[in-house]
């Protein structure tokens, strides 16, 4: 647009001389104008730029707001069908789950998260992770799925919901959510962004957005969420309560590693219904696997190279004990976890950390999907419909 039709000036008078008055309600209707795109460009990034250095981009209810004006102006997946009562076990109701950190971390290790969400697929578990290219990595998990053979910008909403609606294949387990593709508002914002050249309220967005619609019967179940700092923990599971979430883990590596570390301790914040609560796990005190320094665990040179081990890792290449495939089953086994597919005790210990049957068992499902073959055949599964669905496109 030629001439911004809706002017900041008011709100950015108000957290200029009076930041705590500042309601979560007007921050939510200022990020619904951005993202429709009536706001100028200097506004936007002073509002930006005005939330970070007074903090309010840190608070919970503010972030919670920001997130719903975001779902809201972007695509949203509905009408996904109740086949999913065939996936229920345990506490699992059989929705879709997601595995998603906030990036940044600055550790550029191998794409955990996307080969978590793909080998936890081959376990039970319906997964729709949402995502984007790399921004600070050498590969984000859209570069690595499109080098390993998907089509991402032709899953939209429709695909997406024909896809899991398929007779209940056992195989239409996995899918990916392509973030341009669903949230075409942040085109627009990503140069202003750029510009600034400090953290916004945007970072910490992403992964609150994904399109699946959470408020409804077979919507987003369960979620585990990275966060690369840990002040960011205790936010990102408030902000989560506030948003109706009723299942989910936040994690930060002692590293400030936006997965679950595979060299030491990790910070969790467990969320279940209404009430959070927080502990350490350990790869070894509580999943019963090795410890590996994390260089063992970075990232190739490129995707093509992360879409060779990804590949290795699903085929069952890499054998017990490889720092990557260790590195995977911890976050794997850690979803499988929280989603509830398996059962088991667990104990937290006077030293904060947890332990227990349900984490030893959630690995050895994780392995069991890479092993049986279920989590490969899962991908391919997807990555024959994501291009099925891009020559129905291109022949249109």
């Amino acid at each position: 647009m030629s001439e911004a039709s809706y002017s900041l000036l008011p709100l950015l008078k108000k957290i200029s001389t009076n930041a705590s008055s500042v309601t979560a309600d007007e921050v939510t209707d200022a990020i619904t104008r951005i993202s429709q795109n009536e706001c100028s460009p200097v506004q936007t990034g002073a509002l930006l730029t005005a939330l970070h250095y007074t903090g309010l981009d840190m608070k919970a209810d503010i972030i919670a707001g920001a997130a719903k004006a975001m779902r809201h102006a972007g695509r949203v997946v509905h009408n996904l069908k109740p086949h999913a009562v065939e996936k229920k076990h345990g506490s699992y109701n059989g929705g879709l789950v997601d595995i998603v950190g906030t990036g940044g971390d600055s550790h550029d290790t191998f794409n955990v998260s996307t080969t978590a969400a793909i080998v936890a697929s081959g376990c039970g578990i319906r997964v729709c992770k949402h995502g984007s290219k790399a921004s600070t990595s050498s590969s984000g998990s859209a570069d690595i799925l499109t080098s390993f053979g998907a089509s991402l910008v032709s899953v939209t909403p429709k695909v997406v919901s024909e896809y899991y609606a398929r007779d209940g294949h056992p195989e239409s387990s996995f899918c990916f959510l392509f973030a341009p593709v669903y949230h075409p508002a942040m085109a627009h914002i990503a140069p202003i962004r750029k510009e600034l050249g400090c953290r916004t309220i945007f970072n910490v967005l992403g992964p609150l957005i994904n399109p699946v619609d959470y408020s409804v019967a077979n919507g987003l179940e369960a979620r585990i969420l990275g966060v690369g700092k840990r002040v960011l923990g205790p936010v990102y599971a408030e902000t989560l309560r506030l948003l109706g979430v009723t299942k989910a883990l936040v994690v930060c590596g002692e590293e400030q590693l936006d997965e679950i570390s595979i060299e030491g301790y990790t910070q969790c914040w467990r969320l279940e219904g209404q009430e959070i609560t927080e502990f350490r796990i350990h790869p070894t005190e509580t999943f019963g696997i090795q410890t590996h320094p994390l260089k063992e665990v970075a990232g190739g040179k490129g995707p093509a190279e992360n879409a060779a081990i990804l590949q290795d890792l699903l085929a069952g290449r890499l054998e017990r004990g490889h720092p990557i495939l260790d590195f995977v089953l911890v976050n794997a086994a850690a979803l499988v976890a929280v989603t509830g597919v398996v059962e088991g005790e667990q104990e937290l210990g006077q030293d904060g950390v947890m332990r227990g049957s349900l984490w030893n068992n959630a690995v050895e499902k994780a392995m069991e999907g890479i092993t049986s073959g279920q989590s490969y055949r899962c991908w391919e599964r997807f990555a024959m419909v994501s291009r099925e669905a891009e020559e129905a496109l291109r022949a249109l």
